[in-house]
């Protein structure tokens, strides 16, 4: 009886983790596929005062996602905007891009609601100056708030 139990449970979990997986899929790129990057953090935390930085802007791009696992993404930086194309893949925690073009690769957590996503993705870096015994460490963490169109 236990055993059946703890079965049925592992069945119900597995049906529910991969729905959630298609549910994120299908709402990227349905309906248009468009979504507004409406907001952009960049958030720097270090040992070495002079590298933080906290930065956010508003509306700076839209991501369009396509049902073949395409898409483009322009993003602007204030002055000049670029269009990158890309390839994606998720499961229910992550958004992974592939700009092939670039031979860059990024991955994203996701937080994700019906038509509301936020991709998270940080990383941390150690590094010595040339001529001195100091290390630095900062940590990065970039984050796009968006909302589908």
């Amino acid at each position: 009886m236990m055993q059946r139990l703890i079965f049925i449970t592992l069945t119900l979990f597995l049906i529910f983790s991969c729905s959630k997986e298609k549910k994120i899929e299908r709402n990227l790129w349905k309906n248009g596929g468009k979504w507004d990057i409406v907001k952009y953090e960049e958030i720097v935390t270090s040992n070495w005062p002079a590298n933080e930085k906290n930065e956010v802007n508003e509306n700076i791009g839209i991501f369009q996602f396509e049902k073949d696992g395409s898409g483009w993404m322009i993003d602007s930086d204030g002055y000049d905007a670029q269009k990158s194309n890309f390839k994606y893949t998720n499961s229910d925690s992550e958004l992974i891009l592939d700009f092939y073009e670039f031979e860059s690769t990024r991955t994203f957590d996701i937080e994700w609601e019906k038509n509301s996503l936020i991709l998270t993705r940080s990383g941390t870096s150690t590094y010595t100056p040339n001529g001195s015994s100091i290390e630095i460490t900062d940590h990065r963490m970039y984050r796009h708030t968006c909302e589908k169109e």
